[in-house]
């Protein structure tokens, strides 16, 4: 197994590093390789697989659809996302991206953009793994729901209604965008807890507030955390770092023209709406026969079925799968079937809540759990494990009869499968 380094390929067609946009991207554990389009069908291709590409041009060329699939080609079995960055005057129309940002775009902006196509792209190849498996080894075809094709777009207006941000409400209203508006945070928080949005756009023309505390209370809330907040502001605003780090996802200059402000209000909203889609369809993959009754997560006949499988795609790669074991322990009082079935089943609901959509979850027996992470060392898992264990392990789990907390103890170890583990892993 090699180190394992996340990368990114840059693709351009100027010749030169941008060396902004390569910062933010190392800055957030990525490698980024620039790669232009004339060297790039001589130059070598790096052994990993890029996570994601950023394609970074002035003018449409014949050489960037060649250079995309020649990139493709050279890493079968990988689903590796487009990101497009485009000048609002000169959309690539006749190119295939997964997304696009219109310029002005900041360095930040772009790697988050991209980590939201990454993780997109993770969850699409989980899928169609976990399709194979039920289908393979359990002879379960699952009924997939329909994607979810609101008649339009749900947009929530946060702020002041300056004239700048009314033209902006109309325009999206001429076309058939469903437009809420809170002119105050308190309002907007009542929405955001009683309704679904796509995206929120806020005011930020008279200052950063209440702006910043709102999308720092939302990336806090796990309903609220993936959806797009943007920011509507004059050309000086001075805190665009700051902004993006915060959780912002798009900073709109109020002067540009209405209809890059409409393209990326409604790109952010369709971006949102995709992952959301990709969330319904992780519910029904399962199975009576591949999930455990009590905690709802697979059981240990999928979870060994499905490490096999996956593991053959991910050695191909040379790409490690790191695997977290939790025991619980309750040497020092005994534990009857009602108590037994209230620990099992909110240690599983929290351990399903703590990780992604794409890693596995499992009970594998009846005092012991599994969470695997595709593509992930335990070094860059790190922060996952302090968060795991500090979560389960302060959280108090009471008995149903008497409402006492339980005397448990949680044993949580963290490795990486290698080959031959990968085969046999429970």
């Amino acid at each position: 197994m090699n180190t394992y380094t996340k990368s990114v390929f840059i693709l351009s067609d100027t010749g030169t590093s941008d060396e902004g946009l390569n910062q933010a991207f190392n800055a957030r554990g990525f490698a980024a390789y620039d790669l232009g389009l004339v060297s790039l069908l001589t130059k070598k291709m790096p052994a990993l697989p890029p996570k994601a590409i950023v394609l970074k041009v002035k003018t449409e060329t014949t050489g960037i659809k060649k250079a995309i699939q020649t990139i493709k080609a050279a890493y079968p079995g990988m689903n590796v996302p487009v990101l497009a960055l485009l000048n609002s005057t000169l959309p690539l129309q006749t190119l295939q991206f997964d997304s696009s940002l219109l310029a002005p775009y900041h360095p930040v902006q772009v790697v988050l953009r991209t980590f939201g196509l990454i993780r997109l792209a993770e969850m699409e190849q989980e899928i169609s793994l976990r399709l194979q498996t039920l289908e393979k080894d359990f002879q379960i075809t699952p009924e997939l729901p329909e994607q979810e094709q609101r008649d339009r777009f749900k947009i929530l207006f946060i702020g002041k209604a300056s004239p700048e941000f009314m033209i902006i409400i109309n325009a999206l209203q001429k076309e058939h965008v469903n437009v809420v508006a809170a002119f105050t945070s308190f309002t907007a928080f009542d929405y955001l807890y009683e309704q679904t949005f796509d995206a929120v756009v806020m005011n930020g023309l008279g200052g950063r507030e209440p702006a910043f505390s709102v999308v720092q209370t939302m990336r806090k809330n796990a309903k609220l955390y993936h959806v797009p907040a943007l920011l509507l502001v004059d050309s000086a605003f001075p805190d665009q770092n700051e902004a993006y780090n915060i959780g912002i996802n798009d900073i709109i200059d109020a002067k540009a023209p209405l209809e890059d402000i409409s393209s990326r209000i409604l790109e952010q909203a369709n971006f949102h709406r995709t992952h959301m889609n990709l969330k319904y369809e992780f519910s029904a993959l399962g199975g009576t026969s591949c999930i455990d009754d009590t905690t709802g997560l697979y059981n240990r006949g999928f979870f060994n079925a499905h490490i096999a499988r996956i593991s053959k795609v991910y050695d191909k790669l040379d790409l490690p799968i790191s695997l977290c074991l939790i025991r619980v322990c309750s040497d020092k009082q005994e534990l009857g079937p009602a108590q037994n079935k209230v620990v099992y089943k909110q240690i599983g609901s929290m351990i399903k809540n703590l990780v992604r959509m794409h890693d596995i979850t499992a009970r594998l027996n009846e005092n012991v759990f599994a969470i695997a992470f595709p593509g992930q060392t335990t070094k860059a898992l790190k922060p996952v494990a302090d968060r795991i264990s500090s979560i389960l392990k302060c959280t108090s789990i009471s008995d149903p009869d008497t409402g006492r907390p339980l005397d448990l103890e949680l044993e949580i170890t963290f490795n990486q499968l290698e080959n031959a583990q990968k085969s046999k892993s429970a």
